[in-house]
């Protein structure tokens, strides 16, 4: 249905940018101008942004913790197929950064994509507004919180010597119960996801659900939920 342009008030009005930086500290009231007036441009260049500042503050960890893995996959070759393999990698070690980069450029339109596709099917099961419309301007407006958590990953992990990252768990800065219990590698990425700044991440997701998307506020916190245990048992599988 068309928003009637008489029934938005100046504040609806307000710009993408306004409506965007608005998500940061009052996702409430962002959500409900959003609704009127869909808007993601504006928060698809500052999630990117925010994402390609995190990867170059973290880059030269990440570099070394590519080479390390490296290193530990071929030192599990035969010795015979060992030189060969350094050879063929050194040939493609100046790439490295460059992979990164275009990592960061793509992962944020894959990250909105799979978002989106949650929080859609929420809607149909909940009895909400399952739009897809209104699914990816939800999603991609959430993902400058994400965005923010990991700039101040980066951050942190940028204070340290690069060549004390040699685990997926070196990488992994932000304060989380990871850091009380010393678990092994896998339950480390699964316990990070639950750190400080990605659980503000993952209300706002239920504040938009509930807004956007018209679910329930009981089905909203659910999903939020469900969709952070996804993150989380992806880390998981993936943690090396």
């Amino acid at each position: 249905m068309a928003v009637d342009e008489r029934e938005i008030t100046p504040a609806q009005r307000s710009s993408g940018l306004a409506k965007a930086l608005s998500v940061i500290i009052s996702p409430k009231a962002a959500f409900e101008q959003l609704a009127a007036m869909p808007a993601w441009g504006w928060a698809a260049i500052i999630g990117i942004a925010l994402t390609l500042g995190a990867v170059l503050l973290s880059l030269h960890a990440q570099s070394h913790l590519v080479s390390v893995m490296q290193d530990q996959r071929i030192a599990q070759m035969p010795s015979e197929q060992q030189a060969a393999a350094r050879t063929q990698l050194a040939k493609f070690a100046s790439l490295s950064s460059i992979f990164i980069i275009i990592g960061a450029l793509v992962g944020p339109w894959l990250a909105w994509l799979i978002a989106a596709v949650v929080f859609i099917i929420a809607a149909a099961l909940g009895g909400g507004t399952a739009t897809f419309g209104r699914a990816w301007v939800a999603a991609v407006n959430c993902y400058i919180v994400y965005g923010i958590a990991g700039l101040v990953n980066a951050i942190i992990l940028s204070l340290r010597d690069p060549s004390t990252v040699n685990s997926m768990a070196d990488v992994m800065s932000l304060p989380s119960l990871a850091m009380i219990v010393h678990p092994g590698i896998k339950l480390t990425a699964f316990l990070f996801n639950y750190n400080v700044l990605y659980i503000w991440y993952y209300v706002v997701v239920a504040i938009a659900l509930y807004i956007m998307l018209k679910l329930s506020r009981t089905a909203a916190i659910v999903t939020a939920v469900l969709y952070s245990l996804i993150w989380a048992l992806y880390l998981y599988a993936t943690a090396k």
